[in-house]
């Protein structure tokens, strides 16, 4: 016979279900939950549901479980050891959640005209640039809200109503770890249907303008009198005219850093695609690709941003010589550099000129040309 030994507030029951087996009062071994799932796992961000146990640590479980799945384990260690099991409604649905989510997972194309009217995975894609943040190899901020909207994504797109909040965890017991974790849990049950994705938030913490204001309402006055060359640029300068606008906005102290959020940007262009794309008003400062077609709206492969040097033939007479020397002038950006200044790193294009004999250009790996000696013969072209 069963007896209530204790209830709080109707916020629980507890209940004997025999006298028949004697409690031991054994504590097993735990261990760190980083540590369990291994040193080497690099965690991006964590929540966990637990209580205190003996030892007094927030964040160990058993080293040596009875099985891979936490209620079972919690289940059979009770059993054994002959003590007390302490359960919640999110336990048990998230269990039965987990349980729908492989069904459809393994039924996925069987049942996918239930959910959706596609073929393969169509991209969700969250734009998470204002809340997660890449600093140290460590991925940081509000996941909570980025998993949420992916959550919210995909209900908004699957043919049945109502399976989000169906699968989420809704109890009064329910935390922000459980929640989070039935929301998880109706990803992977669409996974077979969607490829999720977070465009997240590198950025650039501050930006230093040199010279004067002077020098930049200059340099937005030179761009506006491109307009009057009559050489149809208009396709690139609409684009360009509002950046450099912005520059000098910046200078005078009116940062928009919703605007500088946007300055580039990795794009993903499919599940087999390999090119890093890029998009952002990074763009409007180039008029044409490496290919030199005209560039239109902000969006540019790697392989396509030109090169930032020109290269000039030049052909040098000496008196009294019979052949002459083929040179080439080369002027732009030698590359980028990074300096620290007071323990702060600081990225800056280093702008420089060179003449060298024209022999070879060869286009690099990295996609410059590098004149003078071939150090690339597979790629390289003669002048």
């Amino acid at each position: 016979m069963t007896s209530i030994i204790r209830q709080n507030d109707n916020s629980r029951s507890t209940q004997k279900i025999t006298d028949k087996v004697i409690p031991k009062n054994e504590l097993l071994e735990h261990i760190d939950i980083k540590d369990y799932y291994g040193p080497n796992l690099k965690f991006h961000t964590k929540s966990f549901d637990y209580m205190k146990n003996l030892d007094s640590n927030l964040t160990k479980i058993i080293k040596l479980p009875a099985t891979h799945h936490g209620l079972i384990s919690a289940i059979i260690h009770a059993y054994t050891l002959h003590q007390h099991l302490r359960i919640s409604p999110d336990d048990i649905w998230l269990t039965v959640a987990q349980g729908v989510s492989k069904h459809i997972w393994i039924n996925k194309e069987r049942f996918r005209h239930l959910f959706v009217d596609h073929e393969g995975q169509k991209i969700i894609e969250v734009d998470a640039r204002d809340y997660l943040f890449y600093n140290n190899e460590i991925i940081s901020g509000d996941w909570l809200r980025a998993i949420e909207q992916l959550s919210d994504n995909v209900d908004r797109q699957i043919k049945i109503s109502g399976l989000k909040q169906l699968l989420e965890c809704d109890f009064s017991t329910s935390t922000n770890a459980s929640t989070t974790a039935s929301k998880i849990v109706l990803l992977d049950s669409m996974k077979g249907y969607f490829l999720f994705k977070l465009r997240g938030g590198c950025g650039i913490p501050k930006v230093t303008l040199e010279g004067t204001l002077t020098d930049w309402l200059h340099l937005q006055e030179k761009v506006g009198k491109l307009r009057t060359l009559g050489l149809d640029l208009d396709f690139w300068l609409d684009r360009l005219e509002p950046v450099i606008a912005q520059f000098t906005e910046t200078y005078k102290g009116n940062v928009g850093e919703r605007y500088w959020s946007m300055i580039v940007s990795q794009v993903p262009l499919g599940s087999f695609e390999t090119k890093d794309t890029w998009s952002g008003w990074i763009g409007s400062l180039l008029p044409y690709d490496a290919k030199n077609s005209k560039i239109t709206k902000n969006m540019i492969t790697g392989d396509d941003v030109p090169s930032g040097l020109v290269s000039v033939p030049v052909e040098f007479k000496l008196d009294g010589q019979i052949s002459n020397f083929n040179l080439n002038c080369v002027a732009g950006f030698l590359g980028a550099r990074q300096d620290i200044v007071d323990g702060e790193y600081i990225v800056s294009p280093v702008i420089g000129w060179h003449v060298t004999d024209r022999r070879v250009m060869c286009k690099s790996r990295a996609g410059s040309y590098i004149v003078g000696g071939c150090q690339d013969a597979d790629r390289c072209r003669n002048q």
